[in-house]
């Protein structure tokens, strides 16, 4: 067993909450934590993992085609997520590495629930009232007027795991649910039963009063909400993000609640991770912005931690990996 070298990188999660995940690998080999810049180069990346034939993701940094052009043996990339924008698929097959994910069905519920607690959280001002009463100052409570949800119209852009149960948590304030979604992944009657419709992108951006962004990021989507998606949308709009940071122009984003024409945004990804105070979206009180922390909860964090460990004990039994994407590749 001594062969096997694990790195964890970037995970500040794994093995901290749950130690028994960190302990069963490290009856598998020599483990090491590596919290690494989130922009490092590929060669670099190389470099500071060489040695390490097992790795253990989080969502950054870029295990890109540099990457693995310069790295030595590399057996496995078990990625502490569902999510594999930062692995080159493609490059990790050619240099004979297996990549897997979590299953999708372990996040579904805390990213589906922390994106309704942010959205709600945002609309009430909650954190900026909750804040006033904290400094004795109990008679501003009048600042903090916020807006209803219940029978408003909700717009869910990309419906699958995560966005099918964002819809289901939508439904119960009792308003229509608008979807936009090439190939929504949803059982036949589901969205009767939750009083879904499947609409084109603009009907959706002209009629929700509350708007959810759950696509994955492609090539097709960079920047999919722009200045121009946010002019069709309705004044007062709310948005909210625990998908990608880079599916919506930040820029724009600001622009559009300075006009007022959006009333605010709650996002659990940015476009460049990690955020710094210095950041405008940090400096408006119209945003609500969370560390990536959607998916910490007990229940799925275990999860998680369950999932990696069952990847390196199964590679190291030469046995078949759930969720393993580079399989799929011909």
């Amino acid at each position: 067993m001594a062969q096997y070298k694990i790195a964890v990188v970037n995970s500040s999660s794994f093995g901290q909450v749950f130690k028994e995940h960190w302990q069963q690998i490290e009856e598998i080999g020599e483990v090491k934590r590596f919290m690494l810049p989130t922009d490092i180069d590929g060669k670099s990346l190389a470099k500071e993992l060489n040695g390490y034939n097992i790795i253990i993701a989080s969502v950054t940094p870029m295990f890109n085609k540099e990457f693995f052009d310069n790295k030595d043996e590399t057996l496995l990339i078990s990625r502490h997520g569902i999510g594999f924008n930062n692995v080159d698929i493609k490059a990790a097959k050619e240099h004979g590495t297996k990549v897997a994910i979590v299953p999708q069905l372990v996040e579904r519920d805390s990213v589906a629930e922390n994106e309704l607690a942010n959205l709600m959280t945002l609309v009430r001002r909650t954190v900026q009232s909750a804040e006033r009463e904290r400094d004795d100052r109990y008679e501003d409570r009048a600042e903090f007027m916020g807006n209803e949800l219940s029978g408003k119209t909700f717009g869910v852009i990309g419906c699958g795991n995560i966005g099918s149960r964002v819809a289901e948590l939508f439904s119960v304030f009792g308003g229509p649910i608008l979807v936009n979604d090439p190939d929504p992944k949803a059982p036949a009657g589901w969205l009767k039963s939750h009083n879904v419709e499947r609409v084109d992108l603009d009907t959706l951006l002209e009629k929700a009063d509350y708007i959810s962004l759950n696509a994955s990021l492609n090539d097709g989507n960079y920047h999919l909400i722009d200045a121009k998606k946010i002019a069709k949308m309705k004044k007062g709009v709310y948005l909210c993000n625990n998908a990608r940071g880079a599916l919506i122009d930040e820029t724009a984003l600001l622009d559009g609640i300075k006009s007022g024409k959006v009333a605010g945004y709650a996002a659990d990804a940015v476009e460049v991770e990690p955020v710094r105070a210095t950041s405008p979206l940090l400096q408006n009180d119209r945003v609500l912005l969370t560390p990536h922390t959607s998916a910490y909860t007990y229940e799925c964090l275990h999860g998680m931690g369950e999932k990696c460990v069952s990847d390196v004990k199964n590679i190291v039994a030469n046995k078949p990996l759930v969720r393993e994407l580079t399989s799929t590749l011909a």
